[in-house]
C-alpha cells in the first residue's frame, strides 16, 4: 500500500489526558483485558494502563452508586421510539450539527462528554462533572472546539467502554489490529466479508440500550433523544428495526477535505488512546476502510427509509447560514416552532463561533489525491462531489 499521510504514531506513549477509556469500570476494563492483553504493548504504554486500572477501580463506585440509587428508575423509564440520529462520516461536521440541534433545548435531550466519559456513573456522579477538566483539554485536539463536561458528545464513546470495546471505535486502542473491529459497524450476523457473532453483537446492544435507557431517565420522556455517532451511518437497518419512528440526519462533506481532516485528527488525537505500536500504514488504512464501509453501507440502507424519516444535507451549507440549514430540516420533519424558539437561540449560538477559527489544513499531494479517489470512488459517485483526475 502507498503510505501518503503523514502522523506521528510515536508521540506522547506517558499521556493519560483525554482517553476515551477514562470512565472504565473495573468488569470493563478487565473485559477488554481479557479478550485483548495479548495485543497490548505493556511496557510501552505502562502509565497509561496503569492509569486507567486506577480509573477503573474509582468509576466502579460511581457504577454502583447509579445501580443502588437509579437503577429501579432506570428500568422503568421507557425509551421512546423516536431518537433522532445525526450520521456521517467523520469529521464531515457530525459534531457542529450536533451543537447546533441542541439549542432546541425544548425538543431534545443530548448526551454530553461527561455523560459519555463516564456512563456507568454519570447520574450519581454529575457533581463531579466539573473535575473533569482534570482529564482532558478545554478545546478538542483536532479541531479546537470547545470541549466541557456539559458540550454535547457521541454515544458510541460510551457504548465502546461499556461494551467492553465491542465498537468501531475500538482500533483507536488497538489500530494494528484494526480489522477485527469492522464487523462492529453493521453489526450482522451474515455479512460476507465482516460477520459479526451474535454474542458480540448483543454485547453491543446491551451497552448501547442500557445507556440510552439512562439518558432518557435522566431528560425525562417527554424529550427525545438527540444522538449523535458518525458510524451509526453504517447501522440504519439495525436503528431503524430498534427504534420504528427514528429519524437520521446525514451530513456530508468532499472526500479531499474528510481526508485530510481524518489525517490532522489522527496526527493530534490517535496517539493519546493507542495500546499497541502502530505505523503510519496502519492509521492510513483505519482512515481509507472505515470511509469504504461507512458510505457503502449508508447508500444501500438509506433507500429503505420513508422520505420522512431521512434528510440529508452537506456541511458547506450548515458551515454558511446554519439558521437557513436548519430551516429547511425543520420544514422537511414538520418539527414546529422554528421561529419562535430555535432560531433564536441558533443566532446567538452562531454569534458565539464568530471567533472560532478553523484549522488551516494543507491541501492533498498528487499521490494523496489518487488514493482517496481510488479507495471512495463510490463517494464521489454517489454524492456527486468531482474528483481531480490527479
Amino acid at each position: 500500500m502507498t503510505v501518503v499521510i503523514d502522523v506521528d504514531v510515536t508521540r506522547g506513549r506517558m499521556s493519560v489526558k483525554n482517553h476515551p477509556l477514562s470512565g472504565v469500570t473495573a468488569p470493563q476494563w478487565f473485559g477488554i483485558i481479557r479478550r485483548h492483553w495479548r495485543s497490548m504493548d505493556v511496557l510501552t504504554f505502562a502509565p497509561r494502563l496503569m492509569f486507567l486500572t486506577m480509573m477503573s477501580v474509582i468509576n466502579s463506585f460511581g457504577a454502583m452508586a447509579d445501580y443502588v440509587f437509579y437503577g429501579r428508575a432506570v428500568r422503568r423509564t421507557v425509551i421512546r421510539d423516536d431518537p433522532v440520529f445525526i450520521v456521517g462520516h467523520p469529521r464531515t461536521g457530525t459534531t457542529h450539527l450536533h451543537n447546533v440541534l441542541s439549542q432546541d433545548v425544548n425538543r431534545f435531550g443530548v448526551a454530553t462528554t461527561f455523560d459519555v466519559g463516564f456512563p456507568s456513573g454519570f447520574l450519581s456522579t454529575r457533581r463531579c462533572a466539573p473535575a473533569l477538566g482534570v482529564l482532558m483539554d478545554s478545546t478538542r485536539p483536532m479541531d479546537n472546539m470547545r470541549l466541557a463536561h456539559d458540550t454535547p458528545q457521541e454515544d458510541e464513546v460510551a457504548t465502546n467502554q461499556m461494551s467492553s470495546c465491542a465498537s468501531p471505535y475500538a482500533p483507536l486502542l488497538f489500530m494494528r489490529d484494526e480489522a477485527q473491529f469492522r464487523k462492529f459497524y453493521e453489526l450482522d450476523e451474515t455479512h460476507e466479508e465482516y460477520p459479526c457473532e451474535r454474542e458480540e453483537s448483543e454485547r453491543w446492544r446491551s451497552s448501547f440500550m442500557w445507556f440510552v435507557r439512562k439518558l432518557q431517565y435522566k431528560h425525562g420522556e417527554g424529550k427525545r433523544l438527540l444522538l449523535k455517532s458518525p458510524v451509526h451511518a453504517a447501522r440504519i437497518r439495525v436503528l431503524a428495526q430498534m427504534f420504528p419512528n427514528a429519524q437520521f440526519i446525514f451530513i456530508s462533506r468532499h472526500p479531499y477535505d474528510v481526508f485530510k481532516s481524518a489525517v490532522n485528527m489522527a496526527d493530534k488525537y490517535y496517539w493519546q488512546c493507542y495500546f499497541q505500536r502502530c505505523t503510519v500504514a496502519d492509521v492510513q488504512e483505519f482512515i481509507l476502510k472505515q470511509g469504504e464501509i461507512l458510505h457503502d453501507a449508508y447508500v444501500r440502507d438509506a433507500k429503505t427509509l420513508p422520505k420522512n424519516a431521512l434528510y440529508e444535507m452537506r456541511f458547506d451549507a450548515l458551515d454558511a447560514d446554519p439558521v437557513k440549514a436548519i430551516s429547511a430540516l425543520y420544514d422537511h420533519f414538520g418539527w414546529s416552532d422554528f421561529e419562535t424558539t430555535v432560531a433564536p437561540a441558533l443566532r446567538t449560538y452562531s454569534q458565539s463561533l464568530e471567533n472560532f477559527k478553523k484549522n488551516s489544513l494543507s491541501k492533498l499531494s498528487d499521490d494523496a489525491k489518487r488514493v482517496v479517489n481510488a479507495r471512495w470512488k463510490n463517494w464521489f459517485v454517489d454524492l456527486k462531489y468531482d474528483a481531480d483526475d490527479a
